[in-house]
């Protein structure tokens, strides 16, 4: 995408730039040299990106586990089929002298981070450490929640491949404040600035619904949490920066760690599986990410660009929670993909949350919801949620 196509048509300031923030290589699991990851995904057409290798329950402990922890045989046995590798003190230093080597202020961002991994509760990345965490509660997460509110401050997270592992985070509960320095929930829901909705080649908004669970995406969101939309490639190949998986836009002020940073703060996130997708949108005025005011009527803007479908029609959705864990399309709308696209939504008054998904009708959904649900389309991308709240 040429210059011109980095910026918003919809008058909001910043530049936008492509991220991959969850990779690993054989410092734990994955098959990649490390020393080579940043170099390959910046030839890939990525501006920002992340080696996230895995810290996990150590292996020393996994002899120690029982029922004790786990609610049931089967949790207790996925426990203890962890990542074959985690890493270790000497890989947390390599890999900051690896993303430093490749980190070109205003070129190219590399950033290093760590993906805790609880194998049977979830995962969860963490960026801007200045060290990493191995799972230290096994089948729970206060321990991860504790070490951010007491050691990292500064540190952010996001949750991974929402609903893979059969433990769901516990729903994607809230944090524990007993468990916090502070006791102040809202400073820790603050930093957890990422959900997944493209990891690798899937969608994660129907995760696990053909079992009867709620989508993992409205869990998350009704559970108090404010994440922005991000996609992954949560690359375990030699190879970085495929084509087809997933990868997130991001609008920056400043091209830079510290411009990553604050834009993910404020939710100026998009996900994709598209290269080149551009999408940027404002409801009632405020931009994606952003807290908005509950009226009767909404006025929604919406800025598109992808070459590979501009002059197709493609499917503008807005989505909201259904109240008992399932997404509903409460507005939709064919638009001509790389117009400027308005339209005025009604949202429900009891809903706290709505985010905008673009779809291609052509093609499905291939983790579809219910039998004729709007959603069962392919989504081209997902923007972070708005929060609606009483004036």
């Amino acid at each position: 995408m040429d210059g011109a196509g980095r910026h918003s048509r919809l008058g909001e300031d910043g530049t936008l730039v492509y991220a991959d923030m969850h990779n690993h290589s054989l410092l734990s699991d994955g098959l990649g040299d490390p020393e080579q990851a940043f170099a390959q995904m910046r030839a890939a057409g990525l501006d920002v990106a992340a080696l996230t290798d895995h810290a996990s329950i150590p292996h020393h402990r996994l002899t120690d586990l029982g029922l004790d922890f786990y609610p049931d045989a089967d949790a207790l046995a996925m426990a203890r089929s962890g990542p074959s590798r985690s890493i270790d003190d000497e890989a947390w230093r390599r890999t900051a002298v690896i993303a430093d080597a490749h980190d070109v202020p205003g070129e190219f961002t590399a950033i290093r981070g760590f993906e805790w991994t609880e194998p049977w509760l979830g995962h969860v990345n963490v960026w801007f450490s200045g060290s990493y965490l191995p799972v230290t509660t096994p089948g729970q997460v206060h321990g991860l929640h504790e070490w951010l509110s007491r050691d990292e401050r500064d540190a952010l997270f996001g949750y991974n491949h929402p609903g893979r592992e059969p433990g769901r985070m516990h729903e994607f509960a809230g944090p524990d404040a007993a468990y916090l320095v502070d006791a102040d929930t809202t400073a820790l829901t603050g930093r957890m600035v990422a959900l997944e909705l493209f990891n690798r080649t899937s969608d994660f908004l129907f995760e696990g619904c053909r079992e009867g669970l709620a989508s993992p995406i409205v869990a998350c969101l009704d559970a108090g949490w404010r994440p922005g939309f991000i996609g992954c490639s949560d690359e375990h190949t030699r190879n970085y920066g495929l084509a087809g998986r997933g990868r997130t836009g991001i609008w920056v002020h400043q091209h830079s760690r510290d411009g990553v940073r604050e834009a993910l703060l404020a939710r100026r996130t998009f996900a994709t599986r598209e290269r080149g997708l551009r999408l940027d949108a404002t409801l009632d005025g405020r931009r994606m990410g952003q807290g908005v005011p509950t009226a009767a009527a909404h006025g929604l803007r919406v800025d598109l660009a992808y070459p590979a479908y501009d002059g197709r029609p493609v499917e503008l959705q807005v989505l909201v929670g259904d109240g008992g864990g399932m997404p509903i399309v409460v507005a939709a709308q064919r638009i001509v993909c790389g117009d400027v696209a308005a339209l005025d939504v009604r949202l429900p008054s009891e809903s706290q949350w709505a985010f905008v998904r673009i779809a291609d009708p052509e093609q499905p959904n291939l983790t579809p919801g219910p039998a004729g649900h709007p959603a069962n389309s392919r989504a081209l991308a997902y923007g972070s949620p708005w929060w609606l709240s009483n004036p």
